[in-house]
């Protein structure tokens, strides 16, 4: 079955202390959790964690949903996010399966940014190189999240406050329909599929 791969991108500079990064958190354990819940989200869904700052780690490389505990996350320092998303296009590069003659390969990744919206180094460039890659969604966190710097990173911004549990079961939704359409798709058809829910408007996964 082809997986979907999904990249957290989670900034943990120091503008995200206290309730900006516990919301993080929280949000990242309510979407395992579902997902860990659903058959068929646990059959394609594989996730990697890769955290930024002045640095950036690959806490977890691409594997599956039901491998991952909580996450174990400290702020501070500053918030490169041009640097996190080069790292990020060189584990996509590296861990997503491409299609060859003989099979299909992963679908496009999905990869959400969870940020305050300040990012402290050149990323404009990189961003552009990234968006053929992947599917970016910018999870704008914590009271003072800066949405339209967000909205200049992806066009495609939510809130964690919007994240409720109807936003996570339209997600959900949406995994189930991608899994049950590729198993039933044949070799000849198109294997673009659209994401329409409102919350996640204008993605492509092919």
């Amino acid at each position: 079955m082809r997986r979907l791969p999904v990249y957290m991108l989670i900034d943990c500079s120091g503008s995200m202390n206290g309730d900006a990064i516990e919301a993080v958190g929280q949000g990242f354990k309510n979407l395992t959790t579902m997902l860990n819940n659903d058959p068929t989200t646990c059959d394609v869904v594989w996730f990697s964690i890769i955290i930024f700052d002045s640095t950036v780690r690959q806490l977890f490389p691409l594997c599956p949903i039901g491998d991952y505990k909580e996450l174990p996350l400290k702020v501070g320092g500053s918030s490169n996010l041009g640097r996190a998303l080069q790292f990020l296009s060189d584990c996509v590069k590296k861990e997503v399966r491409k299609q060859t003659s003989e099979k299909k390969g992963d679908w496009k990744p999905l990869v959400f940014l969870m940020s305050d919206g300040k990012p402290s180094d050149d990323w404009e460039k990189i961003c552009k190189t990234a968006e053929s890659e992947i599917n970016l969604i910018a999870c704008g966190v914590g009271a003072d999240a800066d949405i339209e710097n967000l909205k200049k990173i992806t066009g495609r911004v939510v809130l964690m406050k919007d994240m409720t549990q109807e936003t996570l079961d339209q997600f959900i939704d949406f995994v189930r329909s991608l899994t049950t359409m590729a198993s039933q798709r044949s070799e000849n058809q198109s294997d673009t599929v659209y994401l329409e829910k409102k919350k996640y408007s204008k993605i492509v996964l092919s």
